[in-house]
């Protein structure tokens, strides 16, 4: 049998409090002590307490690895899109330069372009672009 050691203390509780305690008695048949179920009682608040403290924090390193995340796949799409812009741009131009298209002719086409993308919201057909 372990030994523990107690110390003794004063407590002033409400009326309310000890019928309570009184209550938990009979529904254990008396078979747990007021000091027991006042142990228990403060055991319990504790791992409340403390729980909700690791669990304020663990929210907050979670949240702050998510947005981590985020912000890295964001700036990885980023450079991404920027490389992918580049290269059409490069595309763009040796076909424009191939086929001696004039500023006219290019703008009259990516007008075209552009008011194709708007009406089939970014889904375009090889066949429509020909046409």
């Amino acid at each position: 049998m372990q030994s523990v050691n107690k110390q003794q203390i004063s407590v002033q509780l409400p009326l309310s409090t000890i019928n309570k305690i009184e209550s938990l008695k009979k529904l254990d048949d008396g078979k747990t002590s007021r000091n027991k179920i006042i142990e228990s009682a403060v055991d319990f608040y504790f791992g409340y307490k403390t729980s909700e403290i690791t669990q304020d924090y663990l929210c907050s390193i979670v949240g702050q690895k998510i947005e981590g995340m985020i912000n890295n796949a964001s700036n990885r799409t980023s450079k991404l899109q920027f490389k992918e812009a580049v290269e059409i741009n490069v595309l763009t131009r040796i076909v424009a330069s191939m086929m001696e298209l004039d500023k006219d002719s290019y703008d009259k086409m990516r007008r075209k372009a552009v008011e194709d993308v708007k009406a089939s919201k970014g889904i375009i057909s090889a066949y429509e672009a020909q046409t």
